[in-house]
């Protein structure tokens, strides 16, 4: 027991080095000046991506969005079973699961670092400041609700990798671009893997008439996926703001010094990530690359502490 205790702590450090390797890379990227503001993106096209949500809706409101759409989903099947009890109230029970374990997907983000920290919607976390979100697995993607004081403010969506075809960033952009209309490129720079400066597309940016900001984000490098975010740019800015406070405010020790340190004890020893290097099949959507399994982000529904019953 003892040897196998030993062994998690080895693997977990192991993780946490490269996922500290991950943060100091992501630090070290210089994001390039934009000239000018982005263009304006197809209010059509925006309005397809945004469907029946709307900025400043409570989770509980888009839960039932949700879950109006999940029954509509069985309303024909149930149609055809109705004069044969058995089926039909099979069909209802697993309808009533369904909508029943989308509350399942909700996460706040109180001030306690999970495994959401080091997923594919890092960068759009800001511990203990009053975010939330909620997630849910579409035909072609994955969409994360994000929310400010429950109101909800962004929608981040990570296709599956069906949905890519094998295309590069730049081409993937190009194509979204037909559909959404010119975009701003914006760059980075960053050190490569041989300590030599490169410039790098990090994202596409549009803008709406309306006060709406829309990314294509490059999340590649590590999660093989390209991500659409579309937000209320002021709360946007002002998460951003409150995100760049939380960095400045980070402490210089790392997570491997902390871990070491005993700084760690509010990790649940159940920890998928712990399960992860392990080898138990427990994943969180983002946790692992996606060039491991079928699709870019795993279906939603995996236990999480952070999950709220």
């Amino acid at each position: 027991m003892k040897k196998l205790g030993v062994s998690l702590v080895a693997a977990f450090l192991a993780l946490s080095a490269a996922h500290e390797g991950m943060a100091a890379k992501k630090k070290e990227a210089k994001v390039e000046k934009t000239r000018g503001p982005a263009p304006v993106a197809s209010a059509d096209a925006i309005s397809e991506i945004r469907g029946d949500y709307k900025w400043g809706m409570t989770t509980q409101q888009v839960i039932d969005k949700i879950n109006a759409r999940i029954e509509a989903g069985y309303k024909d099947r149930l149609a055809k079973t109705a004069a044969d009890p058995g089926p039909n109230d099979k069909l209802r029970k697993a309808m009533r699961d369904e909508t029943a374990a989308v509350k399942k997907n909700i996460v706040k983000f109180d001030g306690k670092k999970g495994p959401w920290d080091v997923s594919i919607i890092d960068q759009e976390i800001v511990q203990g400041a009053g975010l939330s979100m909620l997630f849910m697995k579409e035909p072609k993607s994955t969409r994360y609700f994000f929310f400010d004081n429950d109101s909800l403010y962004k929608m981040f969506i990570a296709f599956d990798k069906e949905m890519l075809e094998g295309k590069k960033f730049k081409d993937f952009g190009a194509a979204m671009q037909v559909k959404f209309g010119k975009a701003q490129e914006v760059y980075v720079t960053q050190n490569n893997s041989i300590g030599v400066k490169e410039k790098k597309l990090d994202h596409l940016l549009w803008r709406s008439t309306t006060g709406d900001g829309l990314k294509l984000v490059d999340r590649s490098e590590f999660y093989d996926v390209y991500c659409l975010v579309l937000y209320n740019n002021s709360v946007e800015q002002r998460v951003a703001a409150a995100r760049k406070a939380a960095d400045a405010a980070q402490p210089k020790g790392s997570m491997l010094d902390n871990v070491v340190g005993g700084k760690e004890s509010d990790r649940d020893e159940n920890d998928n990530v712990i399960d992860r290097i392990t080898g138990k099949e427990v994943f969180k959507p983002g946790d692992r690359r996606a060039a491991q399994q079928n699709i870019t982000v795993p279906s939603p529904g995996a236990p999480s502490r952070d999950i709220d019953k």
